[in-house]
């Protein structure tokens, strides 16, 4: 008699963020089934907290934001790390790196997220001009910060340029720098200007204005990061994002997509929250579960089977969880920040 061999599923994961994080540490812990998870990531990290970069410019360590690492440690994942993925072959069900990987899949999980639009300002690409999108852009700026202000011998004078909301939160966490909000929307910057040195030394605005500056964060509103989509001819909205029904499938029943990437019912949304909630619906229907995603305004009501966590927050390694999606000005306020604006409820 010949024992049974059951091939895995294999999954495949494009974006290696906070959501992707969730997606993955929620599919593992309730897989009843062999299966094998790929995840491709462009920085060369293991996924850390984004909310929370603001603490680097304070002065906090790396390893204080990287999420837990037992996800990515399980036997069944193969993390390849700063290698983003060019092309999606939806006949052959293929992936391919930009190091000429070509990774098969059952399911396709797009994870991408968003990305930070070059604001079309004249100079902003002097030295002292920074992005706020991920933990390489803020350590960057901490450790520009801490040079200028040494050489100087002075507090530093910096400006916020843009609509996005991290921006300013990260310069308000550098020691001894006082910072001035510039919406590019409404106060039209026509260039920023180089001292001697050829660092950024003051912003000019197209009224003629200038306001002396030492750093400038470049805080644009995010886009979903769709191109691998709309390459591979998946549906995407026309504004952006890529176009996913109520279980988070796309135009493609292989292929999903969760988190800041997705556009459902008319509209992406830059919150973590949401991403969470698509996480755990993703999870459930690969595994054979029903879930719904509720919209970016209702909240998940958590009907899904228990999962373990462990970490920022959450129950301790071996403890049952029921997660509830927190989703609104609440989990956008900071107020839940510490648990991921995740609550876990029925512990033990």
């Amino acid at each position: 008699m010949y024992d049974t061999i059951v091939t895995p599923a294999e999954v495949v994961v494009v974006g290696a963020g906070m959501v992707a994080h969730r997606f993955v540490e929620s599919l593992l812990s309730r897989a009843q089934t062999p299966l094998h998870v790929t995840v491709i990531g462009d920085e060369g990290r293991r996924p850390y907290d984004r909310i929370a970069l603001a603490g680097i410019a304070a002065g906090g360590a790396a390893g204080d934001l990287e999420l837990d690492r037992s996800v990515f440690d399980d036997f069944r994942v193969r993390f390849l790390a700063d290698d983003r993925a060019l092309r999606i072959d939806r006949a052959a069900r293929t992936v391919m790196t930009r190091s000429r990987v070509v990774v098969p899949y059952d399911t396709l999980v797009l994870a991408t997220g968003s990305y930070a639009p070059r604001l079309a300002i004249e100079g902003a690409d002097l030295p002292g001009c920074f992005s706020d999108r991920t933990l390489d852009d803020v350590e960057a700026l901490a450790r520009f910060a801490a040079h200028r202000r040494r050489a100087l011998g002075r507090r530093l004078r910096a400006a916020v340029i843009g609509s996005g909301s991290q921006g300013a939160e990260i310069v308000a966490a550098l020691q001894g720098v006082a910072s001035t909000r510039v919406e590019h929307s409404e106060t039209r910057v026509s260039r920023l200007v180089p001292e001697e040195s050829g660092a950024v030394a003051a912003l000019r605005f197209d009224d003629g204005e200038t306001e002396a500056v030492d750093l400038v964060v470049l805080s644009a509103h995010p886009r979903p990061r769709d191109e691998l989509a709309r390459n591979a001819n998946l549906q995407v909205a026309e504004r952006g994002g890529v176009v996913i029904d109520d279980r988070c499938t796309t135009s493609d029943p292989h292929i999903l997509a969760i988190g800041e990437v997705a556009h459902f019912e008319g509209r992406c949304v830059a919150r973590v929250a949401p991403g969470y909630a698509m996480a755990e619906v993703a999870a459930t229907r690969i595994l054979g579960g029903h879930a719904a995603f509720p919209g970016f305004d209702r909240p998940f009501d958590g009907s899904f089977p228990s999962t373990r966590t462990t970490g920022h927050g959450g129950p301790a390694a071996g403890e049952e969880s029921t997660a509830v999606i927190v989703i609104g000005e609440l989990a956008e306020s900071g107020m839940l920040r510490p648990a991921w604006t995740r609550i876990a409820e029925g512990v033990g």
